[in-house]
């Protein structure tokens, strides 16, 4: 009688026991499908998420001339000329700028007292940095409209609708940044070329905050491209989103794998339990066979087999749980939706290499034990 005819009677006559000794690699293998799809969806997921908070690229003139600070940045009286923005549409990965916001810097008078003054295109900036609260209509380009922050519109009394002088033209307060704890709250906002023109710095820029999408290129390579398009200019990348995001990432996986780790050995055991059973169930069937001249080859490739086909099977549910559990649990749990399109290709394929593979290592001790069976004493049992 073939090999493969046997194999698939004996798992069918204790197909209960079968599934039920798998278990445990069933849910080991569920978890390791459950982590590959969850860690690629978090990856996508989060990193657009993290990318919505603040620029992840800052660009500044390539010089060592500084004197003012402005949040992590240190900018002085160098500067780079708008009109080089337009290269950014030039470079290889322009399809991953989302938001470019130009400012400028420097110092106004506004009722005699010396204070910041930032020139920006309003609604790029509040599009970048999502945290701002802003009380009132942003300043309309071009136009004498002003945003204040919170302490200066504390320090001069001021109200949505007041005016205010600035460097001895009149400018109407139309929007109040709530307090943010930063250097917002002491700054005055103007429009980019209004304060170009009020600061005699007309065409110029103090640097320019970008948002770039990183999710199909590192934001490392987008800041190379940028200083290789736009001369005399320093693109540094702020790596701590693209950091944070990886890191969780990697955090939740390893940590889901090492419990896989955990479920896979008890795995192996109820496959190795089952093997073992199936050994003393089976000795006189194996002194048969012996006494008829069936070698250890044919012996090893019996069990063998049959954990092959216990592999396939714990691999091929198991990763069904896991695909099934991950969509369940992903928007319940973690607020990540799971999409079929979210599930690595690799994970299924791998998973079940891993189940098979753990069946054959657990069936190896007890086909050897099936081995050293003697054929005449399992006679004698007949």
């Amino acid at each position: 009688m073939r090999a493969t005819t046997l194999v698939l009677k004996n798992i069918s006559r204790r197909k209960g026991r079968s599934i039920l000794n798998s278990i445990g690699l069933i849910l080991a293998i569920a978890v390791i499908v459950a982590t590959f799809t969850i860690s690629s969806s978090m990856e996508t997921h989060i990193g657009e998420e993290v990318e919505k908070y603040g620029p992840n690229i800052v660009v500044t003139p390539d010089t060592q001339s500084i004197s003012i600070p402005y949040g992590n940045v240190m900018v002085g009286r160098s500067t780079l000329q708008e009109n080089h923005l337009t290269k950014l549409s030039e470079i290889e990965n322009a399809e991953n700028i989302r938001t470019i916001s130009p400012k400028l810097f420097g110092t106004a008078m506004v009722e005699g007292e010396n204070v910041l003054l930032v020139g920006l295109n309003a609604d790029s900036e509040v599009y970048l940095k999502v945290w701002w609260e802003v009380t009132g209509e942003l300043p309309v380009e071009d136009s004498n409209e002003a945003m204040m922050g919170s302490e200066i519109m504390s320090a001069l009394d001021l109200s949505i609708g007041s005016t205010v002088t600035i460097n001895d033209s009149e400018f109407k307060v139309v929007a109040a940044l709530n307090e943010t704890g930063s250097n917002d709250d002491y700054t005055v906002f103007l429009p980019l070329h209004v304060a170009q023109g009020l600061l005699g710095m007309d065409g110029e820029i103090s640097l320019v905050d970008i948002g770039a999408l990183c999710s199909t290129c590192p934001v490392e390579v987008i800041a190379e491209q940028i200083t290789d398009a736009i001369p005399d200019v320093r693109a540094t990348p702020v790596k701590q989103a693209v950091e944070t995001r990886i890191k969780m990432v990697e955090q939740a996986a390893n940590f889901s794998l090492m419990l896989a780790s955990v479920v896979m050995v008890a795995g192996c055991a109820g496959i190795m339990n089952t093997m073992v059973s199936s050994v003393h169930q089976r000795r006189r069937e194996i002194g048969v066979f012996m006494s008829l001249g069936a070698d250890n080859t044919y012996i090893y490739k019996i069990f063998l087999f049959e954990a092959v086909i216990l592999g396939l099977v714990g691999g091929v549910l198991g990763s069904a749980l896991g695909v099934l559990s991950s969509m369940i649990m992903g928007p319940l749990v973690l607020s990540t939706p799971i999409i079929i399109q979210d599930i690595p290709v690799f994970s299924i394929p791998l998973s079940i290499a891993i189940s098979v593979v753990a069946c054959l290592v657990a069936s190896l001790y007890p086909t050897w034990r099936a081995t050293k069976i003697d054929p005449v004493s399992a006679l004698k049992a007949i």
